[in-house]
Order: structure tokens, then C-alpha cells, then sequence
């Protein structure tokens, strides 16, 4: 086992890639916190968890608030005794073409998605630097590396809010991991292509992802749409020692994109 009685918090824990990273980090003997906004799937997702005879417990937590996140570090450490890994995953979108964007959805975006990893990493760091030993994996997006030809919302500049925030969190990671890095603390990025979870539908229509997810197969090399649990492999990779030599990294786990090939 490649977690065997590590500690991780999984932010977004509660659902789609989050939900399958902390159960895959069960299965390799990790105990899981999952830290999410919504109470219910907490319970749902623990409650599955233990019956399977994995280890979680649950949080719930506002990334985009500080105390908060520091709250949950602190919580982790009196039940748990540390925290070994924090997988970054919590996120939301606010599709809407450029020129109708408005202020609160870029602010609700940022703050989840990009201020959120900031604050969650910044709670978790005492504790890592003290027990010299930390992994920590920011979850950013294809939309993060290049402005996709493909319409967002509408409009070419549909996902500005998310894409900006998603490239942000490919950068933070490289400043995160220069100055935790003497400490034994890792930092790293996965940025995912597409694959289908809750935040696929949250600002379109069924009719609009299923002509996303179309679209999305003749963009990448493999033609296919990706599977949760390939992409929790490569999370998986990050979190454990396998990458012990590996830090400031994004590693692009999207089929071959060939819009950015």
C-alpha cells in the first residue's frame, strides 16, 4: 500500500474527481478527511467510505474562507496526529461569455478555485514543515494551459473567470513548491482534460454537454473521454513517495489534446 496510515485531506471530497482520489487513497491505506461545502454529501461519501472498511471522517469547510481552512487544519491535527498529503481539488464555474461576465461570478470562482488552494495549502503547512514530510497536489485544468478554440458558454471567452484561475494554480504551485521544498514538502499539479463530474453540468444544459463531451473526443488523441480512475492514478502518483524527486510539476492528463500538442 502506497498510503499506508498517511493522512490526507481532500478538498471537493464529496463528488466527482475528489470523491474518486480519496477513495483511491483508502484503497492504497490512506485515512481520508472529506473536506467539502455540502454536509450531505459528507455523509453520503464517509458513510460509503467506512462500509467498504476504509477509513474517513468529514469536514465541512469554505475554502475561500481562511479561518475556516484553518480551522479544519487545526481539527485534523488533534483527531488525526498530522497531515501528510492535501489533495487541492475543490472548484467551481461560472460559464458565461466575456462580455455579460460580471463581478460576483468572478470573484465566487477565484475565490474557490484559486484563493481556496492558497488558503488550504497555507493551513496545512505548519504541520508538514514540523513533521518534515508533505505532499501536496493542486488540481488545475486543460483551460489552465491554453485557451481552448472550442466555444465555452457561447463564447470564445466563456470560461475566462476559470481558465485565469486555473492557470494561477499551475503557478502557485511552482512558488509553493520552492519554498516548501526544504522543508520535505512537495507541491504539484494535475491538470486534467475532460471528464465527466457534477461541475460538467453546473453551467450547462444536458444538451450543451453532451456536445461538449462530443467535441471534447475529436480533440484529443486517444478519442475517448477519460475515466476518474485514470486520473486518480496520477494524483495518486503525486501523493505517495513514488514521486519523491518530483516537485513543481503539472503533469496534463487530457487523452493527448491536440490543441496543445
Amino acid at each position: 500500500m502506497r498510503l499506508k496510515d498517511r493522512v490526507a485531506i481532500v478538498t471537493g471530497g464529496a463528488s466527482g474527481i475528489g470523491k474518486a482520489a480519496a477513495e483511491c487513497f483508502v484503497r492504497e491505506g490512506a485515512r481520508v478527511v472529506i473536506a467539502d461545502f455540502n454536509p450531505d454529501g459528507i455523509e453520503k461519501t464517509v458513510a460509503e467510505i467506512v462500509s467498504a472498511g476504509g477509513r474517513a471522517t468529514g469536514q465541512v469547510v469554505d475554502v475561500s474562507n481562511r479561518e475556516q481552512t484553518q480551522m479544519m487544519a487545526r481539527k485534523v491535527v488533534e483527531q488525526q496526529g498530522r497531515i501528510d498529503i492535501l489533495l487541492n481539488n475543490a472548484g467551481i464555474s461560472r460559464y458565461r461569455p466575456f462580455a455579460t461576465a460580471i463581478a460576483e461570478d468572478w470573484d465566487a470562482v477565484l475565490g474557490v478555485d484559486l484563493k481556496g488552494v492558497f488558503f488550504c495549502a497555507q493551513s496545512v503547512a505548519p504541520a508538514m514543515i514540523k513533521q518534515c514530510y508533505g505532499r501536496i497536489v493542486n488540481i488545475s485544468s486543460a483551460l489552465g494551459t491554453g485557451a481552448a478554440p472550442h466555444n465555452t458558454a457561447g463564447s470564445p471567452g466563456g470560461s475566462a473567470a476559470y481558465a485565469s484561475a486555473k492557470a494561477g494554480v499551475i503557478m502557485l504551485t511552482k512558488t509553493l513548491a520552492r519554498e516548501l521544498g526544504p522543508h520535505g514538502v512537495t507541491v504539484n499539479c494535475v491538470a486534467p482534460g475532460t471528464f465527466v463530474t457534477p461541475i460538467s453540468s453546473s453551467s450547462r444544459t444536458p444538451e450543451q454537454v453532451s456536445e461538449h463531451l462530443e467535441h471534447r473526443k475529436k480533440t484529443v488523441v486517444l478519442g475517448r473521454i477519460g475515466a476518474l480512475a485514470e486520473l486518480s492514478s496520477a494524483i495518486l502518483f503525486f501523493a505517495s513517495d513514488d514521486s519523491s524527486y518530483v516537485t513543481g510539476q503539472t503533469l496534463q492528463v487530457d487523452g493527448g489534446r491536440s490543441d496543445r500538442m
